[in-house]
């Protein structure tokens, strides 16, 4: 108990020196991401020719799964915050490996690689959120110059903290329920982002010029829609198994089956 109550206190010194040095530099909730020193990719994404809607269009789907025993995932420690730890009565597990059954492995980045085009930005934002003190979802996908709002929805101080490379990062304080926005202006994969308040928070965001992307679900399942026919590399990207990528070609209205298989490390 004294443990808990000496921690506490240093959360609660730390939060209100992170959201005094973060509230300086936030004045706005709309803000473009300038591109890094990563000359050469902002113009390959601004001179790219635009997408053209196909009505041949096709689809690529499949699986990813885990060969082999998975590793067991920690306990995460909460009780430095009290609010983190009473929106959850039962302990939470890190979601840095999250399968399921028959291996399926979830919150893998499934992308077109090699795709030769811009496409307009949709008008609805991409939104990361932060609930219970755990960003939902994991992993997600953005188009460069699409909105991308970071929303508080716990009533305690996040600090959402992007570690871009080739995008230019930010940092964004969150002291009580409210929404950020943002947009990324070149191509990166992957972005993450972290919570320095809760360094158990973490997230990771693929910037693409175009949407033919998606994240495999708890059966591991995904699926790209709307793909122009042509031949393709598809890459599969997890944060602890690293890349895998195959070639597919696809006709009109072809829909292809492509899977992943990563092996426990």
């Amino acid at each position: 108990m004294i443990w808990i109550k000496r921690s506490a206190v240093v959360f609660s010194l730390a939060a209100i020196l992170l959201s005094a040095a973060c509230s300086k530099s936030e004045t706005s909730t709309t803000n473009s991401i300038s591109p890094g020193e990563s000359g050469s990719v902002a113009t390959e994404a601004a001179t790219a020719a635009p997408i053209t809607i196909d009505p041949n269009a096709a689809t690529v789907a499949g699986t990813v799964k885990l060969e082999g025993t998975p590793p067991a995932m920690a306990p995460i420690p909460m009780a430095g915050d009290p609010y983190c730890q009473q929106a959850h009565p039962q302990p939470v597990l890190s979601d840095e490996v999250a399968v399921g059954p028959g291996g399926a492995l979830a919150n893998v980045f499934v992308y077109v690689k090699d795709f030769k085009g811009n496409a307009v930005p949709p008008q609805t934002p991409a939104v990361l959120e932060q609930q219970g003190c755990m960003y939902h979802p994991h992993v997600m996908g953005v188009q460069v110059g699409q909105k991308f709002e970071v929303k508080n929805s716990d009533s305690t101080l996040h600090n959402v903290h992007a570690m871009a490379e080739t995008n230019k990062s930010f940092n964004i304080g969150q002291p009580v329920p409210m929404t950020s926005e943002r947009t990324f202006s070149v191509p990166e994969v992957m972005v993450r982002v972290k919570c320095d308040v809760h360094p158990w928070m973490h997230a990771w965001v693929g910037v693409l010029p175009h949407p033919y992307f998606a994240v495999s679900s708890g059966t591991g399942e995904f699926t790209i829609h709307n793909l122009p026919p042509g031949t393709y590399t598809i890459e599969a990207w997890h944060e602890k198994y690293g890349t895998q990528s195959q070639q597919v070609t696809v006709g009109a209205k072809e829909s292809k089956a492509v899977s992943f298989t990563f092996k426990a490390s």
